[in-house]
């Protein structure tokens, strides 16, 4: 895995190196307008330069928050498996005999015999 993300960072470099230096020179300069102000005669490598930097910013943004939300879930998820596996423990754990108490007090077992479909009239 640490290998593709090489290569992948390897591919990136190359294009970020080969579109700074295809547009090089003084004709490529370009007027930035933004909400707040201009600026003339802005080369547009750095341009590219701040677009990237400014992309990167907002991306590992989303990623947190994304990462800090998963991190959450899996916690409660994790408190509710420990909460649920010491249930099975106890059940588990719990004398058949008392069980069978517990499930005569329930009602259970009646509510089945006194069922209206009962064929013993």
């Amino acid at each position: 895995m640490w290998a593709l993300r090489a290569i992948l960072v390897l591919v990136l470099v190359i294009v970020v190196v080969a579109v700074a230096l295809h547009n090089v020179g003084p004709d490529q300069r370009v007027d930035v307008n933004l909400i707040w102000k201009t600026y003339t005669g802005v080369a547009l490598v750095e341009v590219f330069l701040w677009s990237f930097a400014v992309g990167v910013m907002v991306a590992l943004l989303v990623f947190i928050s994304v990462y800090i939300r998963l991190v959450v879930n899996v916690r409660s998820l994790r408190k509710k498996v420990r909460a649920l596996e010491s249930e099975v423990t106890v059940l588990r754990n719990r004398p058949i005999e008392e069980s069978g108490e517990l499930l005569k007090k329930d009602g259970s077992p009646s509510k089945m015999l006194d069922s209206p479909f009962d064929a013993r009239e």
